[in-house]
């Protein structure tokens, strides 16, 4: 897809690309977002339209990943939740240790006050609208709130809400009826994502599950410089054993050893996409964990379909 089809005003290339990353610091909050991956920055394109009378946006952008860290949520003090419906595309929703695909039409609700990781392949739009913790809760401390669960576009609810969504965008005039749209809103949405006290004892094993799953990917991450990250060294340091550890992320279809190694390769694509300099391949990978370059390079191939100096040659911008 090579156009933005529901907006005016289309950020494009590097220049549109930092106009676009303020945008959406300013209508959502600190968020990291990285340019396509196959084709530079260049390729950017992106739009953001405000929404009336209420905090959020409606957001469109080929970006391959977006993401909101510990450092993000502790600079920018946000505390609210963002209620996601996805307009156009697909989308990744990484978040409390759970992934939510999103196709046209779904919904799910997100908290600000957590680390996010969306990504997209190709070009998405989403509606994120911000929502007050207070309107949402309900005050009961034995009832809890379902984060990244998808409501799927082929419910009643899902239709619904995503009608609802688009009213905050649809009009000239914000009109003074936006709050009372709001208000439906949060009605049809919390009955399907409020845990209700009957139902914690069944599930807080799986919470505590996720909880651990996103600590050990956090733990990783920290850690993909270390040439010697082991499963034992993030057991050890999560306080749970190496067969519990391999047991969570087979859960979610993953073995600790190839999760590590493709972060290691994105986190190397990352930096010969923007390295103003020619480092040397072997730099960039030592950097990232690597100490054997020919088996960085054949896995690289494998991951990316190209050589590490192929796919640097693809993304060489007239900087290079």
């Amino acid at each position: 897809m090579n156009h933005l089809p529901t907006f005016n005003d289309a950020m494009q290339g590097s220049s549109g690309y930092q106009l676009w990353e303020s945008s959406l610091a300013e209508q959502c909050g600190a968020f990291h977002p990285e340019p396509p991956i196959s084709q530079g920055i260049e390729s950017f394109q992106g739009a953001i339209c405000p929404a009336h009378a209420a905090a959020g946006a409606r957001i469109a952008t080929n970006s391959s990943h977006i993401h909101r860290n510990v450092k993000d949520i502790k600079r920018d003090g946000h505390d609210f939740f963002y209620l996601v419906h996805q307009v156009s595309g697909s989308a990744v929703m990484d978040h409390c240790g759970v992934q939510s695909v999103l196709a046209p039409g779904d919904l799910v609700l997100l908290d600000s006050a957590r680390p996010s990781d969306f990504y997209f392949s190709g070009l998405s739009e989403q509606i994120s609208l911000l929502i007050p913790r207070h309107k949402l809760e309900d005050g009961r401390q034995d009832a809890r709130l379902l984060l990244n669960q998808k409501i799927a576009a082929s419910t009643r609810i899902a239709a619904v809400a995503g009608f609802i969504t688009q009213q905050f965008f649809d009009r000239e005039e914000p009109g003074q009826d936006l709050d009372a749209v709001m208000q439906a809103l949060l009605s049809v949405i919390r009955p399907s994502l409020s845990l209700q006290p009957k139902d914690t004892a069944q599930t807080y094993h799986e919470n505590v599950q996720r909880a651990v799953f996103e600590k050990a990917r956090r733990c990783i991450d920290d850690r993909l410089a270390d040439f010697e990250l082991t499963p034992d060294m993030i057991a050890s340091e999560l306080g749970t054993s190496k067969r519990t550890l391999h047991r969570l992320f087979a859960q979610h279809g993953l073995s600790i050893g190839k999760y590590i190694l493709e972060r290691r390769l994105d986190r190397c694509a990352a930096a010969f996409e923007r390295e103003a300099d020619m480092q040397k391949i072997s730099a960039v990978a030592f950097a990232w964990g690597f100490n054997d370059v020919s088996h960085f390079s054949r896995a690289f191939k494998a991951r990316f379909g190209v050589s590490p100096k192929g796919f640097r040659s693809q993304h060489a911008g007239p900087h290079h």
